[in-house]
């Protein structure tokens, strides 16, 4: 995939690192006022204490992060601020996520 001049690669929603980016950015917190790169940094890395020259490093990971969404079309960089807003695609993606990881395929595939 194309953005911006630029490869992008695909998502992998049913692979860890990419639900575990997908489930925080879709957290309850961030609908209404938006995501910022400083809010998704505890929630997908684990190291929490950076010094002052490790903080580029975790910071330039989420940015590729974000980037990556922004490419698929789940988010949008809100007009002069430094939050991101999940769009309406990404809306449904992330509730059609959420619900497969919640179902319990044994009890759907007895009901049927």
């Amino acid at each position: 995939m194309r953005w911006h001049g630029g490869r992008v690669r695909a998502l992998n929603p049913l692979g860890s690192a990419d639900a575990r980016l997908l489930e925080a950015v879709g957290r309850g917190e961030f609908l209404v006022h938006g995501v910022r790169n400083r809010d998704l940094r505890p929630l997908l890395l684990d190291k929490v204490g950076w010094s002052a020259g490790e903080r580029k490093r975790p910071a330039s990971a989420v940015t590729r992060k974000l980037r990556l969404l922004r490419a698929h079309g789940i988010i949008r960089k809100v007009p002069r601020s430094q939050r991101y807003q999940v769009t309406e695609k990404g809306r449904t993606l992330l509730t059609a996520l959420a619900a497969a990881r919640q179902a319990d395929t044994k009890k759907r595939t007895q009901a049927a």
